[in-house]
């Protein structure tokens, strides 16, 4: 389970009901990340806009990993609208940056395979 701290700033009240809903969504980017006990979230939540434009909710992840941190921001009608669209993004960061870490490794370690594949000739 990764820890998450909430905030709400703006007329946002965070309610139970809340909380358990953002959680149940991260549980998608706990299978996406695997067991690594170094994660961290941060989840705020905000309300944007005014009387004229009309209330909009914002909801900003961020997502403490050993290899650095993510960001993702999402803007909707509704508070759950952008807590889902902003769990996707972090979701398809996660998933984007783990591929690029594999694929890195893997080229290095084709790149040692050629030097010795070069040395036993």
């Amino acid at each position: 389970m990764i820890p998450v701290t909430f905030k709400a700033t703006g007329s946002v009240i965070l309610t139970d009901e809340l909380r358990d809903y953002a959680i149940e969504k991260l549980r998608k980017v706990e299978r996406v990340l695997g067991d690594d006990p170094s994660v961290r979230a941060d989840i705020e939540l905000a309300t944007t806009g005014g009387a004229r434009s009309g209330i909009d909710y914002r909801a900003e992840i961020m997502l403490s990993l050993s290899g650095g941190d993510l960001r993702a921001e999402a803007s909707a009608e509704t508070l759950h609208g952008a807590l889902d669209e902003a769990i996707e993004n972090v979701r398809r960061e996660v998933r984007r940056t783990r591929t690029k870490r594999r694929d890195l490794l893997r080229r290095g370690a084709a790149r040692v395979k050629d030097i010795f594949r070069y040395f036993s000739r």
